[in-house]
């Protein structure tokens, strides 16, 4: 009877010993899952922010694209104003009528172009996304303002200047005819870039949304 009570006994101890080291054995594991669950989530959270610098580094190159055309756009337009329209002026190939015509349509396309870089000025990637989409907006309906009036704006100069030349200066109509092709092919380039650069603006615009 006393060998049957050891007996029991010891098997009691070892079950003991065995259920207390299966607790032991799911705390370890617990705390095991815990530390890989905590670097999971601190993974996650750094992914997300590299993901989310990389778009706003993909935005602000896009962004500085867009001023580098209109800079080039302003300044373009200024040294025609300033230099070649002045030149030709005085080399007897454009009248002063045509002078005064082209002047007034490079100026205003300048002034144009100055506001356009005003409202560029306001895409800055250090601001909120609401804020960029504010701007992009306002961006866009500046530039489909400055098609709608520049474009319709330089072919009747172009073409009035065209007209005048014809009448009094074959040179000058060469000359003029020579600008409106490569102003056509140079503006339908320009506009092929800033679309597609306005796409992926938006697009990544998009992304960025879901981060919120």
């Amino acid at each position: 009877m006393w060998e049957c009570a050891s007996t029991a006994s010891r098997r009691n101890s070892r079950q003991c010993r065995t259920i207390k080291n299966s607790i032991m054995e799911l705390e370890e594991l617990k705390q095991k899952w815990n530390v890989l669950d905590e670097r999971l989530s601190t993974s996650e959270v750094y992914n997300k922010r590299m993901l989310r610098e990389m778009l706003q580094g993909k935005n602000q190159t896009h962004y500085d694209k867009l001023q580098r055309q209109a800079r080039f756009s302003f300044l373009y337009t200024l040294l025609i104003a300033a230099a070649l329209i002045p030149i030709l002026h005085m080399q007897g190939i454009f009248h002063e009528t045509s002078f005064y015509i082209l002047e007034a349509v490079c100026l205003l396309g300048a002034l144009m172009v100055g506001c356009r870089l005003l409202l560029l000025s306001r895409l800055n990637v250090m601001n909120g996304l609401q804020s960029q989409l504010r701007a992009l907006v306002n961006y866009k309906r500046g530039y489909v303002y400055e098609t709608v009036i520049g474009i319709p704006l330089a072919v009747f100069g172009i073409c009035l200047t065209l007209y005048v030349e014809h009448a009094t200066s074959p040179t000058g109509l060469f000359f003029g005819a020579l600008g409106v092709m490569a102003g056509g092919v140079c503006g339908w380039m320009g506009w092929k870039k800033h679309q597609y650069t306005v796409q992926e603006i938006e697009k990544s615009l998009a992304e960025l949304k879901e981060f919120e």
